[in-house]
């Protein structure tokens, strides 16, 4: 009898909670200056997520059967490797202490959507997603949450955005750019639907690609090192952009849009630009197309700054921001707790100016909206 009374309190704290923050998010948020848009948040223990998990799906984890994770068998070396955010008040201390008001939760789980058992996959978002909100969003008003949904079962993916969508502190869908087939493809409409449906923008990661039953991570083959995988990674986030646009999606989704994790912003002006050339080119393949592709990717995607490409001269970065017209499509990360490529705070106060405020708060203000409202307690 003595455990009823602490069960009672718990759930008035957190119908209190919820409330405040639907009262909070019908208002656009205030005085927010730094919104970090890719924290890498952990568990300890896969534990933390079988009180989650299917009671046919809790064993396999607990006695470690394939945890819903495909590999792509590439580990950074150990002297660079992080210690996994696994304490949510030890993020939360380390953020703010920089300065960062809202921190968006993308998980350390990016390989998901390449996963062979569609079932499988699908309810380990839903559990992680649980967790995440029991864990770190709910408690903690600097954390907003990712949906994570895993992409193979389109079905699955639209029933877990469904049951997220509505929840204050969710703010996004996320998943991994590692797939089966180019995101143009019309399979995955459905989940492009949703996202438009709820107004919630599709962020996708890097970090699974050439593991389950996706594609090798480079068009002729897989790399031998972390060191190949990782640099050649931003190859699979053209291969998506080019598809997307070239196959409409901004067309029948116009409300879409998309956020490319850790991939970098150099790429850019080279794709573009052949992109751009090659349609004037061959337009003709894709009628549907009313507007150049550039005027898809500055109007629909979005990407994260760490890791910001550096420039001996300041002037450099400048021009490379002008060039992806970085005051309204480059927000800022930390990556947190990924450190490999130096201080991501150094990164931005190595941009002209002119780019600062848009870039720590200003463009995610604009596109997560009321999502990032609720003050600090």
């Amino acid at each position: 009898m003595s455990a009823l009374p602490s069960r009672v309190e718990a759930a008035r704290v957190r119908g209190q909670r919820d409330r405040l923050l639907r009262r909070a998010c019908a208002s656009p948020p205030s005085a927010v200056r730094i919104v970090d848009t890719d924290v890498h948040h952990s568990f300890a223990s896969w534990h933390a997520i079988v009180p989650y998990l299917p009671p046919a799906f809790q064993r396999r984890v607990i006695d470690g059967r394939g945890r819903g994770l495909a590999r792509h068998g590439f580990r950074k070396i150990s002297e660079f490797a992080a210690p996994l955010a696994t304490d949510p008040s030890t993020v939360a201390g380390a953020l703010t202490a920089r300065g960062v008001d809202r921190a968006i939760l993308n998980g350390s789980i990016h390989s998901l959507g390449v996963q062979p058992n569609m079932d499988f996959a699908a309810a380990i978002a839903r559990a992680i997603n649980c967790w995440t909100f029991e864990s770190w969003v709910r408690p903690h008003p600097l954390f907003r949450g990712s949906i994570l949904i895993a992409q193979q079962d389109p079905a699955a993916a639209v029933a877990e955005i469904e049951h997220w969508a509505a929840t204050p502190g969710m703010v996004q869908v996320l998943m991994c750019s590692a797939s089966e087939s180019p995101y143009g493809r019309r399979q995955y409409h459905p989940i492009y639907a949703a996202c438009e449906r709820h107004g919630l923008p599709l962020a996708l990661h890097l970090g699974g690609e050439g593991a389950g039953v996706s594609a090798p991570s480079t068009p002729v083959g897989h790399p031998s090192t972390y060191f190949e995988w990782y640099s050649a990674l931003p190859q699979a986030y053209m291969a998506h952009l080019t598809s997307m646009v070239s196959e409409g999606v901004f067309e029948r989704f116009p409300g879409l849009r998309v956020v490319l994790c850790e991939g970098g912003i150099a790429w850019l002006p080279h794709v573009v630009w052949r992109f751009e050339k090659n349609f004037k080119a061959v337009r003709a393949e894709t009628p549907w197309l009313s507007k150049l592709p550039s005027a898809y990717v500055w109007k629909h995607f979005r990407f994260t700054s760490y890791p910001l490409e550096e420039f001996r001269r300041e002037q450099d970065l400048g021009f490379l921001m002008r060039l992806v017209h970085g005051e309204t499509t480059v927000m800022f990360s930390t990556g947190y707790p990924d450190t490999e490529f130096g201080d991501p705070f150094a990164m931005v106060d190595s941009l002209p100016e002119r780019y600062r405020e848009a870039v720590l708060a200003g463009t995610a203000l604009t596109l997560y909206g009321g999502r990032l409202a609720v003050a600090r307690a």
